[in-house]
């Protein structure tokens, strides 16, 4: 019998870690099988349910419905492991695994997000992408590189290690370059910005190799056609901005305005923001990303504004008596 690859080891392990709990008898006798016939194996089993334990508490999301009013800090439900977006082809490695028939992506035109919703994708390699609201990418995996385009939106990664087949993210003029590391990159006007939450990665603007830039876990910067990279270390910042794969905004000193297009990019409901200094207070905290209701309900509670709600639209205002009244609280949000 052949002898696996590592990538075909990490492929299978990738489908052992998404496949649903508890497992089925016969499906607890095949893993048992599949452990004991490589000794690479099981730590590729825990190297891929570290991957998915990243993502755990992510969920997918939609358009909120009913009014709840004013709550703390909604938790966000454990996503199924069935709720992995599968797709593509290559099957290589999987039948050792005893799991022939799931499929996951090695290559395919596009896959994407409606508004609200986050999809977490496994590729052939044992890579991860959790794809944010409203995003797309395309991928293309080949024996000698593995390349995503960012379409548009936002993606994280957490990728597989594999020095003989670089791992290329390409969106628009930026260029990233990571061995084993886990980032985000967000296609931005003229560029696309880059977070590092492990490991190192190399990032570039395509034409410009001599000036790439070596980021570190914690580290942020733009790559983009107008300016040279600056490198930030920021990661509580990344921390917060990255919430949204745990199905939350983190608000950390965002104006009121700011959390407000924040929340209308994963609902259909819309936040608006009727006065200019209401627009301007600063916010902390955490909400689930699919409950407007309680975010403009705490709102409310903590600047003495008022609600009025549509079928499309959350209007949040200062009350008739405060509108000249300047001495409005200023203490935010905190949950």
């Amino acid at each position: 019998m052949p002898i696996e690859t590592s990538e075909q080891i990490e492929q299978a392990a990738s489908v052992w870690a998404v496949k649903e709990r508890p497992l089925s008898q016969a499906d607890e006798t095949a893993l048992r099988d599949w452990l004991a016939g490589d000794p690479r194996r099981r730590g590729a089993l825990l190297r891929a349910e570290a991957g998915w334990s990243a993502l755990s508490r992510a969920k997918a999301l939609g358009t909120c419905s009913g009014d709840r009013g004013a709550a703390p800090l909604t938790k966000t439900s454990p996503l199924s492991r069935r709720h992995f977006m599968m797709a593509g082809a290559g099957a290589g490695g999987l039948a050792a695994a005893g799991l022939a028939g799931v499929l996951i992506v090695r290559h395919q035109a596009e896959t994407g997000t409606r508004m609200g919703e986050i999809r977490r994708l496994p590729m052939s390699d044992g890579s991860i992408a959790a794809i944010n609201t409203e995003s797309s990418i395309k991928v293309d995996m080949t024996d000698t590189q593995r390349r995503i385009e960012l379409v548009k939106g936002e993606v994280w990664f957490k990728v597989a290690k594999n020095k003989q087949r670089p791992f290329v993210v390409t969106a628009g003029v930026a260029r990233v370059q990571a061995v084993g590391t886990a980032f985000s990159v967000k296609r931005r006007d003229g560029g696309a910005e880059i977070l590092v939450t492990e490991g190192t990665v190399k990032a570039w603007m395509d034409g410009a190799d001599q000036t790439a830039v070596l980021l570190h876990a914690g580290d942020r910067t733009f790559i983009g056609d107008k300016a040279s990279p600056k490198i930030d270390h920021a990661p509580e910042a990344i921390d917060s901005e990255l919430a949204w794969r745990e199905g939350q905004i983190a608000l950390n000193g965002k104006t009121l305005a700011e959390a407000a297009a924040e929340y209308n990019r994963y609902n259909q409901i819309k936040i608006v923001i009727e006065d200019s200094s209401l627009a301007d207070e600063r916010l902390l905290g955490r909400f689930s990303t699919d409950d407007p209701d309680a975010f403009s309900g705490a709102v409310a509670q903590a600047f003495n504004a008022d609600i009025k709600r549509t079928d499309k639209a959350i209007f949040i205002s200062l009350k008739k008596s405060d509108i000249d009244n300047t001495e409005r609280p200023t203490s935010g949000i905190v949950n």
